[in-house]
């Protein structure tokens, strides 16, 4: 019995030195690319891309800044400067809209197993994803298509569309509508002035608006909103699994639908009720605003005050 516990140590311990002084079977290459466009106008940003991370940021100066890394993970120099190559970043002006489109080239001579990897579909072998650092004017209108990535936008004030099937999208200090359309992931939106709609399949959402409406839809994950109620526009959250957090300030006013299958509800603001049961609510609070609409399958609903 010893015997047999020291071999399976001695096993242990070689199998642990030939893992570590084994070489890498990958590194990753970083290779930079920047694109400057003066302009004379507001214009719309249309961003199509497959993965990586997008940082959008409104500024004072009247040029678009387009900074990129192709970052990849190759098992050699010459791989990855081979895969680099056919990552192509195309950046172009027209009227009023500037594209920027990331496009991943057939590569001769190589198995479609081969771009798998470069996706990171079939093992950590190889990848190839684009990193984008963009400065725009802060009146630009943005577009952005994107497979998974990690959005920032901070200080924009022109409207904003965004379908990313997977990945986090945060953004502050936004000055127009916003519509997400992003299945998984999280979504989180600070300091908003202008209406927010918002469909996910399942994603953590929080919004906090300081003025316009708001439309969100979602089947699972937690939605947390934090609305002035300052629009003549109706508020819709809807969730099927998700539980519902709605925040208004304690001076606002609205009239109030909440119903839920399951799940259960509860207010902290003083409510006129109409009708009420254990699941179905009906009421107002202050006088006249907007119609506040919520529902859940199987979620909680708390309507509070902040």
């Amino acid at each position: 019995m010893r015997v047999s516990k020291q071999i399976n140590v001695c096993l242990f311990l070689f199998f642990c030195l030939l893992f570590i002084n084994s070489p890498s079977r990958a590194d990753e290459y970083t290779f930079d690319y920047q694109k400057i466009i003066p302009l004379t106008e507001p214009m719309e940003l249309d961003l199509q891309t497959v993965m990586g991370n997008i940082t959008i940021t409104g500024t004072d100066d009247n040029r678009i800044i387009v900074e990129a890394e192709k970052s990849v993970r190759a098992s050699g120099q010459g791989e990855a400067e081979e895969v680099a190559d056919h990552i192509e970043i195309k950046v172009k002006k027209h009227n009023n809209k500037v594209t920027v489109n990331t496009n991943y080239l057939r590569m001769i001579n190589r198995s479609p197993s081969f771009w798998s990897k470069i996706f990171g579909t079939s093992g950590n072998e190889s990848f190839g994803a684009v990193n984008y650092t963009i400065k725009v004017p802060t009146q630009t209108s943005l577009v952005i298509n994107s497979m998974e990535a990690k959005i920032e936008l901070s200080n924009i004030e022109g409207v904003i569309t965004i379908k990313n099937n997977s990945g986090i999208t945060h953004g502050e200090y936004l000055f127009g509508s916003v519509t997400i359309s992003q299945p998984v992931g999280e979504i989180e939106l600070k300091w908003i002035e202008g209406d927010v709609r918002i469909k996910s399949n399942s994603s953590r959402i929080f919004v906090q608006q300081v003025k316009g409406a708001v439309d969100v839809a979602t089947f699972s994950g937690t939605v947390t909103i934090q609305t002035n109620l300052d629009s003549p526009k109706n508020y819709y959250v809807e969730t099927t699994s998700g539980s519902i957090i709605f925040s208004v300030p304690s001076s606002s006013s609205g009239t109030l639908k909440i119903e839920t299958e399951t799940g259960n509800i509860k207010t902290e603001i003083p409510i006129a009720i109409k009708s009420v049961t254990r699941h179905h609510l009906v009421g107002e609070f202050g006088e006249g605003g907007p119609a506040i609409n919520i529902n859940s399958t199987t979620g909680d609903v708390n309507v509070n005050q902040y």
